[in-house]
């Protein structure tokens, strides 16, 4: 019964998109509501580039700025400075940063341990081996941080630019989503993984979410990075994805900035392309309008886009009426998404096609789909 009951509301509630359309190369056939795959392909592989990536059955928990505490404690380690101040016993107050191997030298005491301590934990700690070594009991010491260290983080996931970045610490977390280039438009922003390592080994690890902000025009999680931290921009999942707003976060500035489209177009020589690089966000409208206005996409009644869907794990096709999109349809003005290619002349859909079954090595990413239209140009 359960899976009536979810192929019902699948059928029912899944609206036209463009990873649910297809057109064929025969000039007779028309359009239908499954996607074509173009030959020899295979599903995409994951996206994460770790090496401990989240299994996708598994979530850590939500993270909560009230419950979370060890994520809002900042743990010391090499480079931070510190004020070490003991107020009745001046001569082991010290100015100093800590080492390569996370020691502290004060005066007297000598060198200890302070890395992957809490200000309190150091506090106590001093504390402790002034009462035991030099005093009776243990006095009343002060550590404050006076030049935290960068906090040098690894972005990884449905980013543009993943990557290791430097910021400073106290950072919030959507300097590292901006820094690696926003967020792909394959993002899940309800499940934004953090893991902050540990001196003893373990992982702290929580999820973030950004989307439920954004939907409720709400502030973000007062999130703040520390350095060793690891960010997982997750990937978002077939069928869970049908209440997913894509066209709100790709306003944001959470979300790349720009998108590049590829318009190819018969010529006198061969095939002609045109590169845009526009806003993301935009529509198929978006691209007519930054073509020149003797531009063949303009003058041909149909053209077909396609497009690398990750989810059916190959390239999906979907045909455009131009002439309908300038009088205004709007199930024709689909939004674009990076990477998306369309094609003037069903002609030169078919040499693509074709192109598709002399290949040998199948298409598997994005790369593998721009890679294939370069070497279709040259």
């Amino acid at each position: 019964m359960a899976v009536l009951w979810w192929s019902f509301n699948l059928a029912i509630l899944t609206n036209p998109a463009l990873s649910q359309t297809s057109i064929a190369v025969s000039k007779k056939e028309k359009p239908t509501s499954k996607p074509t795959l173009a030959p020899n392909l295979s599903p995409l592989p994951s996206t994460f580039n770790s090496e401990n990536p989240p299994p996708e059955s598994y979530s850590p928990a939500e993270f909560n700025y009230d419950d979370s505490k060890q994520f809002k404690v900042y743990r010391l380690n090499t480079g931070d400075g510190v004020n070490i101040s003991v107020p009745k016993f001046s001569e082991f107050n010290t100015i100093t940063n800590l080492d390569e191997e996370g020691n502290v030298v004060i005066p007297i005491l000598g060198r200890i341990a302070l890395a992957g301590l809490s200000l309190t934990e150091a506090e106590q700690k001093i504390s402790y081996e002034l009462g035991t070594r030099f005093i009776q009991l243990q006095p009343e010491v002060l550590v404050s941080l006076t030049t935290p260290r960068p906090a040098n983080v690894t972005v990884l996931g449905e980013v543009l630019k993943p990557g290791f970045y430097s910021f400073v610490s106290g950072s919030p977390l959507t300097s590292a989503l901006l820094a690696a280039g926003g967020t792909t438009n394959d993002a899940d922003l309800r499940s934004i993984i953090v893991r902050r390592p540990l001196i003893d080994g373990s992982v702290l690890e929580e999820k973030i979410d950004f989307y439920t902000p954004l939907i409720n025009s709400q502030s973000f999680p007062n999130f703040y990075l520390q350095g060793g931290d690891t960010i997982i921009v997750s990937q978002l999942e077939v069928g869970k994805d049908r209440n997913y707003d894509r066209s709100l976060i790709a306003q944001t500035t959470l979300s790349q900035q720009t998108i590049n489209v590829r318009v190819l177009v018969p010529s006198n020589t061969g095939t002609a392309f045109r590169n845009l690089v526009l806003p993301n966000g935009s529509t198929f409208i978006d691209a007519i309008a930054s073509l020149p206005p003797d531009d063949n996409l303009l003058v041909d009644n149909q053209v077909a886009l396609l497009r690398f869907d990750p989810e059916k794990g190959g390239i999906v096709t979907q045909t455009l009426n131009t002439k309908e999109v300038i009088h205004g349809n709007i199930a024709q003005n689909i939004p674009l998404r990076n990477e998306d290619v369309i094609v003037v002349s069903r002609t030169l859909l078919g040499k693509i096609y074709n192109a598709f079954n002399v290949i040998t090595q199948p298409i598997r990413s994005f790369f593998g789909f721009r890679a294939f239209f370069d070497s279709f140009l040259d």
